[in-house]
């Protein structure tokens, strides 16, 4: 018997990067970054015919619901499923779990970010069909792998062996430094890890209560009210999947990825989505330019004019304005850090 196809779209993220635009109170995944529809309706849309509606999950916090629920109308609203708090990727994913075993029984699921870029849906559809297929058949931990394009010392990486669609997962490093991260672009056995997976539920409980047990054994216990989930939810570790599970389980495989994808991970990265000028500049907005170059303007209610300036990310918003230097776009975050520091929580 054919195991109905689940996706489950992890939305609960607090993403700090595209400050002053992303809020705790209106996420990245929950911007139009990368073009007319949000990061999260992309990643929704993107399932659309292989997928039913009714088999699409989104993961957020009560806070975000009603965002999430008036960006997604094609799902139903109870498909919109709650986190008490955010706890990490290994206590939602064991939450979702717990759901869908009740909701549908069985099942084989892809676990996607809603804030990632990805290009070539037919590849994307393709290399998750692969991966289901492969989860199905063997049992495995199925991961997705993206074929690295630069020595990145910002992400984490899979090295396999063998080749083909799917590969042995034989180990995932942290993220290294750059000399180690040239070796993996170099050695034709390292990818990305794009924090995708794919496991039947059955597989991925085996998993669990193997390497796991405390994600599981208070949901397990949880009487399925949303009530007392709460205490429940609180018992589980603050962990991320991969320690928690993948780089423990012996089952595991890689799909070197097809399709493009990028985790738009900051102000520069989404410069890439957008068209620059003769001077290389990008305008979002009201914006008069004289003598800049290299520059990107997110506008928002009010002209931004400029003069005489090169290598600028300026973005308005109502009650704040951000100007940084492109290659200095990773402090935003330690802009944030200080207004929580300071207490100016308005402005987070």
């Amino acid at each position: 018997m054919t195991q109905p196809k689940l996706a489950v779209v992890m939305a609960g993220g607090r993403g700090t990067r595209f400050w002053p635009r992303s809020r705790a109170a209106l996420p990245k995944q929950f911007l139009a970054i990368t073009g007319t529809e949000t990061l999260l309706e992309q990643t929704v849309r993107r399932l659309e015919g292989a997928f039913a509606p009714e088999h699409i999950f989104v993961l957020t916090t009560e806070d975000l619901a009603e965002a999430a629920r008036r960006q997604l109308p094609e799902l139903p609203p109870g498909n919109i499923l709650l986190e008490p708090e955010g706890r990490n990727t290994a206590p939602c994913l064991a939450l979702c779990l717990v759901e869908l075993e009740r909701r549908v029984g069985a099942g084989v699921m892809a676990v996607l970010s809603a804030d990632h870029w990805i290009g070539d849906r037919e590849a994307f559809l393709g290399d998750l069909d692969v991966a289901m297929d492969h989860a199905t058949a063997t049992g495995d931990l199925v991961v997705f792998g993206i074929p690295p394009t630069s020595p990145e010392t910002g992400y984490g990486y899979i090295e396999s062996v063998g080749e083909g669609a799917v590969r042995k997962v034989a180990a995932f490093r942290e993220k290294p430094p750059f000399d180690q991260a040239v070796a993996y672009l170099q050695s034709g056995r390292h990818t990305w890890n794009a924090g995708m997976f794919v496991w039947t539920l059955k597989d991925f409980r085996a998993a669990l209560a193997a390497h796991a047990p405390e994600q599981l054994a208070p949901l397990d216990a949880w009487d399925g009210a949303p009530a007392s989930l709460a205490a429940a939810y609180g018992q589980l570790p603050k962990e991320p999947i991969d320690i928690a599970l993948m780089e423990k389980a012996g089952n595991v495989s890689v799909v070197p990825a097809r399709f493009r994808w990028s985790d738009v991970g900051s102000w520069p990265a989404a410069l890439a989505f957008q068209d620059a000028d003769a001077n290389g500049n990008v305008v979002l907005g009201d914006a008069v330019l004289v003598d800049t170059k290299d520059c990107a303007f997110f506008g928002g209610k009010r002209l931004i004019a400029a003069a005489g300036v090169e290598g600028l990310i300026v973005v308005d918003a109502d009650d704040a304005l951000l100007i940084t230097h492109r290659d200095r776009a990773q402090g935003v975050k330690e802009i944030v850090e200080r207004l929580r520091a300071e207490g100016r929580t308005e402005l987070l």
